[in-house]
């Protein structure tokens, strides 16, 4: 028997553990079955009876004795009594009965002994017997111990089985052909795959993992070339190889060489668009740069920006043209070169190019203002309307030019060398008679001269002219013309009249071969019909006269030209303020006239 504590081995007699000092527990006894006695000895069973209360009392002597007398550690009475089971000093009575033998061994069981041992218990449950202090308990750590190290080994041997269950999975997978040939197409041994795939067909043959290895690998040269780690041969090379594998063509191989094929031509249109940049050949440079597909990222990207810099190349040489041009006053054609720039596919509505044109627009409003402060209406209103006629109607640069038209015709006076006549006498009115002198040698070189020619053989010379009440003011300068193939002579008489309306609304002085030029204002507003006339004074000398009309104008109701002062009724007024004019201007009026006459020119 062992200790159920600490495992020590207990004699079969003892009832404390001698190492631990723990309480030994037996199991039950089971009763001797009542037919092993015999009914016919009854009297041996009796005495058995007898002989086990002797016993008993006995033994509980001997527990009273071993309180009282506590004996040495080592003497353990139970174990020597249970050495001498059969001395017995109450069967040393006779026996009459041949099963009385069999009787007497209860006096021999150890559950007597147990009944004694509990006694004693009762007393000191903590005391060993015959007075032997009863070993301490001992620490529980000894049995954590143990059970941790059950622990610990069931943990090692569960690594072991586990491991060598993934030894024979790995062994296995190492044998089997799909694994095989994945591991073979992974490490790039092309030729080895092959081998596997026609030694084992059917096993290999359409098998998803081994597509997608080979997809892997294809993936892989497409990603290296993307990031530029593989250039285009390489890869190329490298797909060609992959493509010898069975079953390369259930992946995308083929799409991916295609791509690959088209990204490098991206590539090398974006390099000959740099090229022909370099040499200005921006149109050329743009063609190359548009051929750099979008899904090349990169390239795209540095494409769209040199794209840039060539249309600012192109840009800027309409704008180089055109200045030029216009600095040369060659306006037309600076603002036609503009219009092409626009024109161009490239700078379709470019707003630099449209800038540009309206900066010119406004420039060119201002040169027209210059004509007509020199008074050269005429390049003044050429200029305007040559450069509005460019434009489309209702654009913004077609209606600041129209505006300034407008603004030119108000203020422009019209020359009386360009006025439709409605009705003249022409064989006596002359137009563009510029060079012409008067008598007193002043000679009139503008581009608005006219003459009028009166006899006493034709005594009036006219023009007639509708203004509709638009004009408010008619000015110039009369003069008596100097005739070199014949004299006037001192007693010939004429005069100059502005009718509106046939109501004389201006007369003039007298005119003789002696007259100095007279500037003349007269008011013609509300005026429908405007005649201006020569009129020979009837008496006078037999010779004719020719009278100069220089600058010659009428201004419009709407123009900035200061009103003439009213009409006067009465016709010698009229002559005396003709006079006072032409006395204003008799020492001045000459110079200014050819100071004029000159600048026009």
């Amino acid at each position: 028997m062992f200790c159920e504590n600490c495992g020590a081995k207990i004699a079969d007699n003892d009832m404390f553990c001698q190492n631990c000092g723990k309480r030994v527990e037996f199991p039950a006894t089971q009763p001797i079955p009542e037919q092993n006695v015999s009914q016919a000895e009854p009297e041996a069973s009796a005495q058995n009876s007898e002989q086990a209360a002797q016993a008993e009392t006995v033994a509980a002597q001997q527990t009273a004795a071993a309180v009282a007398e506590p004996q040495q550690p080592q003497a353990n009475p139970y174990t020597q009594q249970a050495q001498q089971p059969q001395v017995n000093p109450y069967s040393q009575q006779p026996q009459q009965n041949p099963y009385a033998q069999q009787i007497q061994q209860p006096q021999q069981n150890p559950y007597a002994q147990q009944t004694q041992t509990n006694q004693y218990l009762q007393q000191n449950p903590y005391a060993m017997p015959n007075g032997q202090q009863m070993a301490q308990q001992p620490k529980k750590s000894n049995f954590k111990i143990n059970k941790k190290m059950i622990i610990i080994g069931s943990v090692v041997l569960a690594v072991i089985i586990a491991a060598v269950i993934v030894i024979c999975i790995l062994v296995s997978n190492a044998n089997n052909p799909v694994n095989k040939m994945i591991n073979a197409i992974n490490n790039g041994e092309y030729k080895t795959a092959n081998e596997l795939y026609y030694n084992n067909y059917n096993a290999l043959s359409d098998n998803k993992a081994v597509i997608d290895a080979i997809q892997a690998q294809v993936d892989a040269v497409k990603k290296a070339y993307d990031d530029g780690s593989m250039d285009y041969d390489t890869a190329m090379d490298k797909l060609d190889d992959i493509s010898d594998l069975p079953m390369s063509y259930e992946t995308s191989l083929s799409e991916v060489r295609s791509e690959i094929r088209e990204l490098e031509s991206s590539a090398d249109y974006l390099k000959q668009g740099d090229e022909y940049l370099k040499k200005k050949e921006y149109s050329n440079a743009i063609y190359y740069y548009d051929e750099v597909l979008e899904k090349d990222t990169a390239n795209y990207k540095k494409a769209q920006e040199q794209r840039a810099k060539a249309i600012d190349g192109i840009r800027q040489e309409y704008l180089d043209e055109a200045k030029e041009e216009f600095d040369n006053g060659e306006y037309k054609y600076a603002i036609s070169d503009l219009q092409n720039a626009l024109d161009d596919n490239y700078l379709t509505n470019d707003e630099k190019i449209n800038a540009q044109i309206a900066t010119y627009v406004d420039e060119i409003i201002k040169k027209s203002d210059e004509y007509f402060n020199n008074k050269d209406y005429e390049n003044a209103l050429d200029l305007i309307v040559n450069i509005k006629n460019m434009f489309d109607e209702g654009s913004d640069n077609y209606t600041k030019l129209n505006a300034q038209l407008e603004k030119l015709n108000k203020e422009i006076p019209v020359k009386l060398q360009d006025i439709s006549f409605s009705s003249s006498n022409s064989d006596y009115f002359y137009r563009y008679q510029s060079g012409s002198k008067d008598i007193s040698g002043n000679e009139y070189n503008s581009d608005n001269v006219c003459t009028m020619s009166v006899s006493k053989y034709h005594e009036n010379a006219y023009a007639e002219m509708y203004v509709n009440k638009g004009y408010k003011k008619i000015k110039g300068i009369i003069a008596v013309k100097d005739n070199n193939y014949s004299s006037i002579s001192s007693d010939t008489r004429a005069h100059f009249e502005v009718v509106g309306d046939k109501k004389t609304l201006y007369k003039s002085e007298v005119l003789t071969n002696k007259s100095e030029p007279i500037n003349f204002a007269v008011n013609i507003k509300d005026v429908d019909t405007l005649t201006i006339k020569l009129v020979y004074s009837k008496g006078s000398g037999s010779s004719g006269m020719d009278v100069i009309l220089s600058d010659v104008e009428i201004y419009s109701v709407d123009s900035s030209e200061p009103d003439a002062p009213a009409n006067e009724t009465s016709e010698v007024s009229k002559v005396e303020s003709s006079k006072e004019e032409s006395s204003k201007a008799e020492s001045s009026k000459p110079e200014s006239s050819k100071a004029e006459s000159s600048k026009a020119a």
